[in-house]
């Protein structure tokens, strides 16, 4: 947010939060340390395809369908930083975090591969290729990068989501297991395989992505585990709603903590 600016005695007061540097777009974050969900997705066997057929042709059909795919992940709330030519990668948690980032990932992941499937089964000149692809969550170092589409993110977080993309078989999702973890209550894995990945001596451990148990983000199937080591938080909310109710005025009440830390 821009600082305000008066003049004479009567100045306006400075709102808070960052002030945006002159140059600078606004919602592009500083270089700063965020926990973030990494999406690659790439186009199976796209390089065979491309030296069988003239390259600008496989370019001209193909492009129209990495752009819906494109879309359909940031219809989950992912950014998309950087486009290859045969596929993309999306940040979930930058610029806007959400609790449930990770969810979101792993469920454009899947949509990804199923519309993949779709624009396959309509056919075309060139056959729309499978999508395999690597979700991976932890931090990064989020830097400015006006040419990247506002910023960049750097950090082994990237690296892996990529050599997970790479490990995947066509029409294929496989995740870390951090990732699952966050998900497990949302989306059906199979069982876990440490997998060999270049410059990973001691191996990726990945789960399959296999499909969502619930139709929205944030779902829960019926009969979750109960609610535990809140007590504190809730009775002091709750004692803050009794004075407000006795006092007969309203009041604020700011929960702070970083997402997925179990605030809702």
């Amino acid at each position: 947010m821009p600082a305000a600016t008066g003049s004479g005695g009567g100045g306006a007061r400075r709102p808070r939060g960052r002030a945006a540097v002159e140059g600078e777009p606004l919602g592009v974050p500083r270089e700063e340390r965020k926990l973030v969900t990494v999406l690659f997705a790439d186009l199976a066997g796209y390089t065979a395809l491309a030296s069988s057929l003239d390259p600008e042709e496989v370019y001209a059909s193909l492009r129209p369908g990495i752009l819906e795919l494109q879309r359909a992940v940031e219809g989950f709330g992912g950014t998309v930083p950087q486009i290859m030519g045969d596929g993309f990668m999306a940040v979930f948690g930058v610029p806007v975090a959400h609790e449930d980032d990770a969810e979101r990932a792993v469920r454009a992941a899947l949509a990804a591969r199923d519309l993949a499937r779709e624009l396959r089964a309509a056919g075309g000149r060139v056959p729309f290729p499978e999508v395999h692809a690597g979700v991976n969550s932890g931090e990064v170092i989020v830097v400015p990068a006006a040419e990247a589409g506002g910023f960049a993110v750097i950090g082994d977080t990237v690296n892996s989501a990529s050599r997970l993309a790479d490990l995947a078989p066509p029409g294929c999702v496989l995740v870390d297991h951090r990732t699952r973890d966050r998900t497990a209550r949302a989306v059906r894995y199979g069982r876990g395989r440490l997998l060999r990945a270049k410059g990973k001596p001691e191996g990726l451990l990945a789960y399959e992505a296999v499909e969502p148990i619930t139709r929205v983000p944030g779902g829960r199937p019926a009969g979750g585990a109960p609610f535990v080591d809140r007590e504190a938080e809730l009775e002091r909310l709750d004692r803050a709603f009794r004075d407000a109710v006795r006092a007969g005025r309203s009041r604020v009440t700011l929960v702070v903590g970083e997402p997925g830390l179990g605030k809702t």
